[in-house]
């Protein structure tokens, strides 16, 4: 009886977690492949962070975070330690400097597989 009391006790724990599971899409400047890749696996590390995608096509970075653990002001202001806007939020410029090149303002902007304007 006291073991499933506690299995039961610890499947409602766990219940309770996943329903505190809370996601939000940040607009940044990153460029490139080394952009999602520096940024995904930064926040990766960032408490209460459960998954991470960057959508290089928008620019959205998507964060999957308990809310118990974080918050949005918080996930903001991480992206921009990492080097990058995030939102109305403006970039470090120490971490910034601090990116590679290719993740710099203007480094893809005569790269073959970009449109141009006309």
């Amino acid at each position: 009886m006291k073991k499933l009391i506690l299995t039961l006790f610890i499947a409602a724990s766990a219940f309770a977690a996943q329903a505190q599971v809370k996601t939000i899409g940040i607009k940044t400047s990153a460029i490139c492949e080394m952009c999602k890749a520096t940024l995904e696996k930064d926040l990766t590390f960032e408490k209460g962070v459960k998954s991470v995608n960057l959508d290089l096509e928008t620019k959205v970075l998507n964060i999957a975070y308990l809310d118990s653990k974080t918050n949005p002001d918080k996930l903001r202001k991480r992206v921009t330690m990492v080097g990058y806007h995030a939102d109305s939020l403006k970039r470090d410029p120490k971490a910034y400097e601090k990116l590679d090149e290719c993740c710099k303002d203007g480094a893809h902007d005569n790269a073959p597989h970009k449109k141009k304007d006309n």
